[in-house]
């Protein structure tokens, strides 16, 4: 495991949080759980949203349709 911004491997536990560990980098201090990197929508679904909105969907078509909710496809448009 290593740190998601320094990339050290110098890592402590660091108690839990809602029933996560919780880890905190020796080296500059980042604390954050193992998985970090496994959150949020795919390239591939932000790709098709971005390109029925360019096509003339609306944002709560989307919504229905991709099931992500539309404040997400605005930010994204953003």
């Amino acid at each position: 495991m290593e740190c998601p911004r320094c990339n050290s491997h110098h890592i402590r536990k660091n108690g839990k949080q809602r029933g996560k560990q919780n880890y905190i980098c020796a080296d500059c201090g980042r604390q954050f759980i193992e998985y970090h990197n496994h959150k949020g929508y795919s390239d591939e679904i932000k790709r098709e949203c971005l390109e029925m909105y360019v096509n003339g969907s609306g944002f709560r078509a989307i919504e229905r349709v991709k099931k992500v909710h539309h404040t997400t496809v605005i930010y994204w448009v953003k």
